[in-house]
């Protein structure tokens, strides 16, 4: 290698003892303005290397120097605070709601019409749709523990299923007096319809306590590859997203769809056979129908959104916030405002049902031909 010369892009090069590059210099120049510009000296010996640069003659195409390299950044997507803020806000509005109709319920406790529609049931009902609405306070995103994401999952499923099972249950005691005529002369108390929504309950703690037992939920990071984008300067932008997961989520997320489908089944079904019970201040049929039209279309949207948009957690955020928003808004709107409107206006309550109607007849044609029959004896 020492006794070698040649000739190369630099100019001559040969080596000195040991391998080295002899002293050598080498001119650094940049092309500005379509013209070649000295903007500094290399200069290399033995033992080391120097670099002089002319102060103010290097320039770069609008001041910016270029990357060797592509620069990565990693940018986390946040759910913007105008939509948080204002799905938090609405879900404020719901609770208060609940709470006022809470009041209603114990400052006319005493009223027929409220005494008639069970209010201790209806009290359960308002504690799960407050349940309902506490979950759009809980983010799914942005967040760094797990048991943010496992509170969000049991107090929807137990909210969900304290409400209707809660409405329904009424609907059903209803069924149970009016289908059967052994049951005329019972009473079905609100401890047993309490025991119902228990049994209800415990069985959707049972599905998430396997749930969390078998795979518990955990905060990933999920790195959105489609959204990749590269910015100025050869900076590629990255966005990520920290998500609640589970791996067994699909099994058990189908469970709580079947068990929740099943008891807005149960209730439709009880719904329509209920639907010429015509005491409206203790049959619910009505409202429990539009509920179910309510929540089955809100459901439909929301499960088809939340499976279409997987990995848009912002929009699905939004999405389901405001169907769960709407539903549970609407579910306390149609079984109070009936009671509401009644008690305000004095309405009185009318026992129409067929079967009851003629049994009051008879009685009432019995008592006054007994009464009329007295009557004559006496002028006797």
């Amino acid at each position: 290698m020492a006794d070698s010369s040649l000739v190369g892009i630099s100019g001559r090069l040969s080596f000195a003892e040991g391998g080295a590059d002899p002293d050598k210099s080498m001119v650094v120049q940049h092309i500005q303005g379509g013209q070649r510009v000295t903007v500094g000296y290399v200069t290399r010996n033995t033992n080391d290397k120097q670099s002089n640069w002319f102060d103010g003659v290097l320039k770069w195409k609008d001041n910016k120097i270029p990357r060797d390299s592509t620069y990565v950044t990693y940018r986390e997507i946040t759910i913007p605070p105008v939509m948080y803020i204002t799905l938090c806000t609405l879900a404020a509005c719901g609770i208060i709601l609940a709470l006022s109709l809470f009041g209603f319920n114990i400052v006319f406790r005493n009223n027929k019409i409220v005494k008639m529609s069970s209010p201790n049931i209806n009290n359960v009902l308002l504690l799960g749709c407050m349940m309902c609405y506490s979950t759009v306070f809980l983010k799914p995103t942005e967040t760094t523990h797990g048991s943010v994401c496992k509170a969000r999952v049991c107090l929807f499923c137990i909210g969900f299923t304290v409400t209707f099972g809660a409405l329904f249950s009424k609907t059903w005691r209803v069924y149970r007096i009016f289908t059967n005529k052994k049951l005329l002369r019972m009473t079905i108390k609100d401890y047993q319809l309490l025991a119902i929504i228990g049994v209800l309950v415990a069985v959707m703690t049972g599905v998430l306590i396997a749930w969390e037992a078998v795979e518990p939920h955990s905060v990933v990071v999920q790195y959105l590859e489609k959204e990749v984008h590269m910015d100025e300067n050869d900076a590629e932008i990255r966005p990520f997203v920290r998500m609640c997961r589970s791996d067994y989520s699909a099994y058990f997320g189908w469970s709580v769809y079947i068990i929740e489908g099943a008891l807005l089944s149960f209730g439709a079904f009880l719904a329509w056979e209920t639907r010429h019970v015509k005491i409206e201040a203790l049959n619910d049929s009505h409202q429990i129908g539009l509920c179910l039209y309510n929540v089955v279309v809100l459901s439909a949207v929301g499960l088809t959104l939340s499976l279409l948009l997987e990995n848009e957690v912002v929009m699905l955020y939004g999405i389901t916030s405001g169907c769960l928003i709407i539903g549970t808004t609407v579910t306390q709107l149609v079984v109070f405002l009936p009671k509401i409107h009644a008690v305000h206006s004095k309405v009185e309550i009318e026992v129409q049902n067929t079967g009851m109607s003629a049994s009051n007849t008879r009685s009432r044609s019995a008592t006054n031909t007994k009464s009329g029959d007295d009557h004559a004896s006496d002028n006797k």
